[in-house]
């Protein structure tokens, strides 16, 4: 059984690597290669496999708007994910790297669940 996750965060589990090639349009070779982890994404795919791990982290990442409620993922690219809503891809990048608390009312879903209900703040 192989896993990958889709560009959009969903895990696609296949039987075998040419199940997957077949079902994505990409060539078995290059399949086979993110099932390996030899690279840790492809074509907008993020491989599940053991090597990958640093990079997955990043990918299925999410984050929260404090003011609107909308949670998304990062997925395969965060200079796309802070063009389609608004942001600064420096202000991004400092804040999955943990040098800023919030940016914008976005921040990381895990930040949320760390922080005491009690002293958060709400900008309602």
């Amino acid at each position: 059984m192989y896993k990958f996750i889709s560009p959009t965060g969903e895990i696609i589990k296949t039987k075998t690597v040419k199940d997957f090639a077949k079902m994505t349009g990409m060539r078995e070779n290059m399949a086979r290669i993110l099932a390996c982890g030899v690279r840790a994404r492809l074509q907008g795919y993020c491989s599940t496999h053991p090597r990958a791990k640093k990079y997955r982290e990043r990918f299925t990442t999410v984050l929260v708007n404090m003011r609107t409620g909308e949670k998304s993922i990062i997925g395969p690219s965060l200079k796309k994910f802070a063009k389609d809503h608004g942001l600064s891809y420096q202000c991004l990048v400092d804040l999955v790297n943990h040098r800023l608390p919030i940016y914008r009312y976005w921040v990381i879903e895990h930040t949320l669940k760390v922080a005491n209900p009690n002293t958060a703040i709400s900008f309602n």
